[in-house]
């Protein structure tokens, strides 16, 4: 009996700077995204990682002091004094670890449990700079009809509920971008033509956008005559339409009155009456709407760089 007691009193003593030596390693991960760097800590405290401070230098480098001094491991191998992380320079002294990156404009931290973990995200000076652009501009989405006006309408589907319905979800989906996105009506009311007007004229979007839909099987975007050069505003929805849909995309201008009276740049989009009745397609024309306007206002973005 002693002697197992013996054993196991030898066995404790053995494991417990194994578990000392664990509890004193951070495991690292790292990865580059298109718009910034991700390096995640791993700890198997959370008191640790709440603990971790980083500052971002002003020449671009991220700079963390952990409360501890820790070996950081990274991909199997302990990083030394001077390092490497996929091809990122890295410098190592007691509690501080230096990440030499350079051309970043903010990091986001974040910390979260099970497992403890810190995650850096690094964001690159040109993504920030977007991102600014980005905020900077707007859309006003103008569901068609409303109200007594059903608008098109096959047995109990009525063009004015799937065109708030893609309005709605187009407008959130912007906003998670980080654009500003506002509805004429954001519920089923009667709208005339020149209250949405007065709200157009009041808000000067950076792009009016009125959604219908249309009895036939075609797309149709109009554009106001006045307007010389229409193809830098619908050629992104013209090219996204034509690759995700085999029905025609048409272009016309008109002097409807939305168009003529609009102070911003003004579309009307008339989308096939098939809407009305498939909920899977419409949620695939949602998809290419978003990705039209954030590809159009990606060349005003571009446009006011080289200005």
């Amino acid at each position: 009996m002693m002697v197992k007691k013996f054993l196991i009193i030898i066995f404790l003593i053995l494991l417990t700077p194994v578990y000392a030596q664990d509890n004193r390693k951070i495991f690292l991960k790292s990865g580059k995204h298109k718009d910034f760097y991700r390096f995640v800590f791993v700890c198997e405290k959370s008191e640790i990682t709440n603990s971790i401070n980083i500052n971002l230098l002003n020449d671009g480098k991220i700079k963390i002091f952990f409360p501890e001094i820790f070996e950081i491991e990274y991909e199997g191998r302990i990083l030394e004094e001077d390092d490497s992380i996929r091809g990122i320079k890295t410098w190592k002294k007691d509690k501080v670890l230096i990440i030499e990156t350079s051309d970043i404009e903010e990091i986001k931290v974040t910390r979260y449990d099970s497992p403890s973990r810190l995650v850096i995200d690094a964001y690159f000076k040109e993504s920030v700079e977007r991102k600014k652009v980005l905020k900077s501009l707007s859309i006003l989405i103008d569901p068609g009809h409303g109200g007594k006006d059903t608008g098109f309408q096959i047995k109990e589907n009525k063009e004015k509920d799937i065109a708030i319905y893609i309005a709605k979800t187009v407008a959130s989906r912007l906003t998670q971008k980080g654009i500003k996105a506002f509805l004429t009506r954001a519920s089923d009311e009667d709208l005339t033509l020149s209250r949405r007007m007065k709200i157009e004229n009041s808000l000067k979007p950076s792009l009016f956008l009125s959604i219908h839909l249309c009895s036939s099987d075609n797309f149709y975007i109009y554009t106001s005559p006045r307007i010389k050069n229409p193809d830098t505003m619908v050629n992104p929805f013209i090219r996204r339409l034509k690759e995700k849909f085999s029905e025609p995309v048409y272009t016309e201008k008109l002097p409807l009155f939305l168009l003529e009276k609009s102070v911003s740049p003004a579309l009307v989009i008339e989308i096939p009456k098939r809407a009305l009745l498939d909920k899977n397609y419409t949620n695939r024309v949602i998809d290419v709407l978003v990705q039209a306007i954030i590809e159009k206002f990606a060349l005003v973005e571009e446009k006011e760089k080289n200005e």
